[in-house]
């Protein structure tokens, strides 16, 4: 397998490539170093079109004035920590508030705007790109000097997967996410998109979308997504939720099940062009997110954003965000396509 390596622009005298990587069954992906971002995938369906299986900008200017996290590698910390603090080992940090009276996403400091390190690999069945970044002690108000190594793979199966690792010299909380916005419709709207998650309960959360620390069952509300469902099916149901009310749409975290690693978190399929996507991941809950859907400007596409949980590091019960110097943070996200 190949991967061939262009110029996309620069910022601020740093270089930026574009990395596109090509199997055998002529499904690509285009991968920056600028943020991480997935630029681009590319997978022919069983006529053999070639679907688009993102959101993508054409220029880098596009992505540097995007406010959404296109396609891009999220941390230190995904989604929201409660009004910009935590307290660890008896000691406050206060971090940027950049999601109303929340830290969003890693703060203003946020991964997804910063120009990576990056090196290839190339062999007969895979090609990888590892894009490789380091954030001081401090940084947005989170302790630790930290690395992180993020490690894309494509292989001949039509795999995607995302190996993020990371080390820190002093204990800090890490979630890391990978932001793409997937297209596997050709439609304009997401509505008909068929969706699956493996979870029978989400993080409840309040008007701002924190999390109360309470889990809520999906069983008949619009979040049950327990088997293959269009997502418009649940959106348009009777018998709405004040949680699912409260975005018009999806923006909500779910406590993943805990599988065989051949079983996926999630599944999404698009009749119109027959492309399935599996999603497998060792992370704890998953974002899934389309943004309001009452609205005639919608986005279009769905996000998938596998994560510890939203203000884990202010919720005790949640699964362990922390890691300490002693440890190795290790996380995986994997996307397999197929089509019929």
């Amino acid at each position: 397998m190949k991967i061939n390596v262009s110029t996309f622009g620069e910022v601020a005298g740093n270089a930026v490539n574009a990395f596109t990587l090509t199997n055998n069954n002529a499904m690509t992906v285009t991968l920056l170093n600028y943020g991480g971002i997935i630029k681009e995938i590319h997978f022919p369906n069983a006529k053999g079109e070639l679907i688009s299986c993102v959101q993508t900008f054409d220029t880098l200017q596009g992505y540097i004035d995007d406010p959404s996290y296109r396609g891009a590698i999220v941390g230190r910390f995904a989604n929201r920590i409660g009004h910009g603090t935590f307290t660890l080992n008896d000691k406050q940090y206060r971090l940027d508030k950049n999601g109303g009276d929340h830290n969003l996403h890693g703060g203003l400091a946020g991964f997804h705007k910063k120009v990576w390190e990056a090196k290839t690999q190339e062999s007969s069945d895979s090609a990888s790109v590892t894009f490789s970044l380091a954030s001081y002690d401090g940084e947005g108000g989170f302790p630790g000097n930290i690395t992180v190594e993020a490690c894309y793979t494509l292989n001949q199966d039509n795999e995607l997967s995302l190996v993020i690792t990371a080390t820190t010299d002093k204990e800090t909380p890490l979630s890391f996410t990978q932001h793409a916005y997937f297209t596997l419709s050709n439609e304009e709207k997401v509505g008909n998109t068929l969706l699956q998650i493996d979870a029978k309960k989400v993080t409840d959360a309040d008007s701002t979308l924190l999390p109360t620390g309470d889990l809520l069952d999906v069983g008949n509300t619009p979040f049950d997504f327990t088997t293959l469902t269009a997502i418009k099916q649940r959106a348009e149901q009777t018998g709405s939720h004040p949680l699912f009310d409260n975005v018009g749409g999806f923006d909500h975290n779910y406590v993943l099940q805990t599988v065989s690693e051949n079983t996926p978190q999630a599944v999404v399929k698009a009749l119109d062009t027959g492309v399935t996507m599996e999603l497998f991941t060792s992370l704890p809950g998953l974002q899934f997110y389309t943004g309001s859907l009452t609205e005639d400007d919608q986005l279009g596409a769905l996000c998938l954003e596998p994560q510890h949980f939203p203000d884990a590091p202010n919720k005790p019960s949640f699964p362990n965000c922390f890691v300490k110097p002693h440890e190795k943070y290790k996380e995986t996200i994997r996307y397999k396509f197929s089509a019929e």
